[in-house]
């Protein structure tokens, strides 16, 4: 998907796929803010109604200052997905490959619920032992090779 995103859409897909966002929260821009390296997620925009602190990686800003509202979302993904090849695409898919790979980083269950907004147990029952380590971090080199308009 990254290889076929347009920069319009690239900083939803930022915010969905790689941080880990519900989609309702990543449409919810007005209630999100980067600065100093964290990515907020206002009560407003969160699911839960409980603000929360997520660590960006380093380099990620660069997808921070993409975040826009979007439009015709619905549309635009599945163009996205036809583009990419996916064929199948279950609910909240991107969500739960962010979840997996945050597991693998933090290495930690709370540091990771803590990032998704969910409980520890929630987390250990749905992302667990689902990708290795090293399928992690091919995942994220993806996003640190990948520049707009690439």
């Amino acid at each position: 998907m990254l290889t076929h995103v347009g920069d319009d859409l690239l900083g939803h897909l930022w915010l969905c796929l790689c941080m880990g966002l519900r989609v309702a929260e990543a449409c919810r821009v007005e209630d999100l803010e980067c600065r100093d390296g964290y990515l907020i997620v206002g009560a407003k925009a969160s699911k839960t109604r409980s603000r929360r602190v997520i660590t960006m990686l380093e380099g990620h800003q660069r997808y921070a200052d993409m975040v826009r509202p979007q439009t015709n979302l619905r549309d635009r993904m599945e163009r996205l997905r036809e583009a990419s090849g996916v064929k199948v695409w279950p609910r909240n898919c991107m969500r739960h490959t962010a979840a997996s790979h945050w597991l693998n980083y933090y290495q930690d269950e709370q540091k990771a619920a803590l990032h998704l907004g969910h409980s520890p147990a929630m987390l250990h029952r749905h992302y667990k032992a689902l990708v290795t380590q090293s399928e992690s971090e091919e995942f994220f080199g993806l996003w640190a090779r990948k520049t707009p308009s690439q």
